[in-house]
């Protein structure tokens, strides 16, 4: 209403400003529109009037500020409110005006929270898309042990039912959130089994292929905030599409700057966390153990083992420290570099932060895919068709081993 001051029609009053009893058409930025409305019906008729009997100006309507306001904070909060603010204050109102005032608080508080801390948010975002998952099993479960009282093979037939159709949102939902679940994700594919059940681990597996990367104006952001240089400054030539993008960070090839008169640019290989991990590291892991004590709380142990393992690989400087530990091992052992080489850390510049790793570039096989041949010749020489079927068999009877209570005279392992 103040914001829109009553021209009326030239019906009962040709002085401007003036309300006529029935209505007025107010003009603003907002455009012209006719009101009907208990304030310009209350408008005085007379110039005079307008004026106000404190000296002010009646804000072209004739009526007080302090009734603006008034008649403002009617509109805006509802009756039920209001009728509680007012006196007398029995029990019963004094009881419902604490309620509402909690309910008001709690409101705020959540909204704040939502909006300005990302780990409430993150926490929100997971429950939303894990909640109804866990509140379908739970109700599952209690329909089918507790009120119908279904046979085994009944219940594991809706168990089954219940797995397929869940698979997919699960996934759906570790990809809208990103991180480290998308890591986890990965992890739980490859040795899953035995530890998920089967609709899981099939429908974790494309995670493997990796994700989206982010955009090279992303990254070199987050390069030139974290080392506090230019990246013309510490490199000669960076690829904008990089060598790979994983869950947490993605890795470019570039060429390193000389630091000194006379050395060659070298090839390096940078690897640049994307900053949102390590500030949302703390509330993923929670949320995931709490999820897993929900589902599976037989495999809390494994779920304290991934956040004992991810723990700090948010701190590229300790996977940097942890580069250097490892060469020096093998070289006492004389394993690097004549059977492995690992790449060697480039800090010269102080350009190793938390966010960014500058490793040099090396030609050859990977270890992972070493690895990976080694383990398919073992599975072979043992009957299997790869890796991934020895390892299926070996973590289901390692299972059924503990199972049956593990140790000596509980038929070992094999």
């Amino acid at each position: 209403e103040m914001l829109f001051p009553a021209t009326t029609k030239p019906s009962t009053s040709s002085a401007p400003g003036i309300g006529s009893s029935s209505g007025g058409t107010c003009r603003s930025i907002f455009g012209t529109r006719t009101f009907h409305h208990e304030m310009c019906k209350r408008a005085p008729s007379s110039p005079t009037a307008a004026a106000g009997n404190d000296g002010s100006d009646g804000i072209g309507q004739g009526v007080l500020p302090r009734e603006h306001m008034r008649r403002s904070l009617s509109l805006m909060i509802p009756p039920f409110l209001l009728n509680l603010a007012q006196p007398p204050f029995g029990k019963r109102k004094i009881v419902l005006l604490v309620i509402a005032s909690c309910i008001l608080a709690s409101t705020v508080l959540f909204t704040s929270l939502y909006t300005f801390h990302r780990g409430f948010r993150r926490t929100v975002q997971f429950w939303r898309g894990m909640g109804p998952l866990v509140v379908r099993y739970k109700l599952l479960k209690f329909k089918a042990n507790t009120i119908e009282k279904r046979s085994e093979d009944e219940y594991e037939r809706r168990i089954t039912a219940y797995r397929e159709k869940s698979a997919p949102q699960l996934v759906d939902l570790i990809l809208s959130l990103g991180g480290i679940y998308v890591k986890i994700g990965q992890v739980m594919s490859t040795i899953g089994q035995g530890l998920l059940p089967d609709e899981y681990v099939r429908a974790l597996r494309p995670l493997q292929d990796g994700v989206p990367a982010r955009d090279y104006q992303q990254i070199s952001q987050i390069i030139e905030q974290s080392t506090g240089k230019q990246m013309d400054d510490i490199f000669v030539s960076f690829d904008e599409k990089p060598i790979g993008a994983a869950s947490i960070a993605q890795a470019h090839r570039a060429t390193l700057r000389p630091t000194r008169d006379g050395q060659a640019p070298e090839e390096v290989i940078v690897k640049v966390q994307y900053p949102e991990v390590s500030e949302l590291f703390e509330a993923d892991l929670s949320n995931l153990e709490v999820a897993t004590w929900l589902f599976a709380p037989e495999n809390m142990e494994v779920a304290k083992a991934l956040r004992k393992r991810h723990e700090n690989e948010p701190d590229f400087t300790l996977e940097a420290k942890n580069l250097r530990e490892c060469t020096r091992d093998m070289q006492q052992h004389g394993v690097e570099p004549s059977l492995v080489r690992i790449p060697r850390v480039r800090n010269e510049t102080g350009i190793c932060t938390e966010n960014v790793l500058v490793m040099e570039y090396l030609e050859g096989t990977s270890l992972s895919d070493a690895i990976q041949l080694e383990q398919d010749r073992v599975a072979r020489a043992l009957g299997k068709e790869d890796a991934s079927e020895l390892k299926a068999a070996l973590t289901k009877r390692m299972r059924e081993h503990f199972e049956k209570g593990g140790g000596a005279g509980s038929g070992g392992m094999m």
